[in-house]
């Protein structure tokens, strides 16, 4: 019986002893990206498009984003924090210049943390259009959207046109329209051969900043088409003017 009851406690020890290594070993930093990797579909040239990457610190440690690699000059990724308290998150924004690039082009940049040496990779892919007027089955005119302000008087609101060129009414669904300088209108519906309006405007916070951003739309075509729409904005006020306002 005393062998017995020995033999137990052994047991309940080993099974304490591993589950103790375990939870060690399970121990840290921890990271979660709920989405890496987005395509902007078509994109013209020498325009720059945006997305932004969510990261997730989920351990039970600090998760410190020790370096980012943008991966090449045509891609440019700033991170808004890097150390990150067990359940707190934050963004990095990839921002894509198509410059003269044709075709089918897919970018890695990646960043390293304190979990290993491990590379973390995002992806994003698109398709650069040399010509943006042979875009199908829909058209975007115009092709960048510039919102740019260079007087007192105030400009934060810009219009293009998606043109459907098809025989068919095509829906429109908002794919990235988040973490934006500016707010969209999208139509849900552009009939067959006929035109529907897109609206943004340049939010409050955003007035006095300069940026080059976009957003993405799928139309439900037999591939799921995408299209992102660049928004650029330069502000240039002259410093006697802004003092008069």
């Amino acid at each position: 019986m005393i062998f017995k009851l020995k033999t137990n406690i052994s047991f309940i020890l080993a099974a304490i002893f591993m589950f103790s290594a375990a939870s060690s070993l399970m121990a840290g930093p921890k990271l979660y990206i709920p989405e890496s990797t987005f395509n902007f579909g078509k994109v013209p040239q020498r325009a720059t498009v945006s997305h932004t990457f969510w990261l997730i610190s989920d351990g039970d440690d600090t998760l410190r984003i020790t370096k980012v690699v943008p991966g090449c000059g045509c891609t440019k990724a700033p991170l808004m924090d890097s150390v990150l308290a067990p359940g707190d998150s934050t963004s990095i924004s990839i921002y894509f210049d198509s410059k003269s690039y044709r075709g089918f082009v897919s970018k890695k940049p990646y960043f390293e943390t304190n979990i290993n040496d491990d590379k973390v990779y995002l992806q994003i892919h698109t398709e650069v259009l040399p010509d943006p007027d042979l875009m199908r089955p829909v058209k975007l005119k115009p092709y960048i959207l510039d919102v740019s302000q260079f007087s007192v008087k105030p400009r934060r609101r810009a219009r293009a046109w998606i043109i459907n060129e098809s025989e068919e009414d095509l829906e429109i669904k908002m794919l990235d329209d988040q973490g934006k300088s500016f707010a969209v209108v999208l139509p849900e519906l552009v009939k067959a051969n006929d035109s529907a309006e897109i609206i943004i405007t340049v939010n409050e916070d955003a007035i006095e900043t300069e940026f080059n951003e976009s957003f993405t739309f799928e139309i439900n075509d037999e591939v799921g088409s995408r299209f992102s729409l660049p928004v650029k904005r330069m502000y240039r006020i002259p410093q006697e003017k802004k003092s008069d306002k």
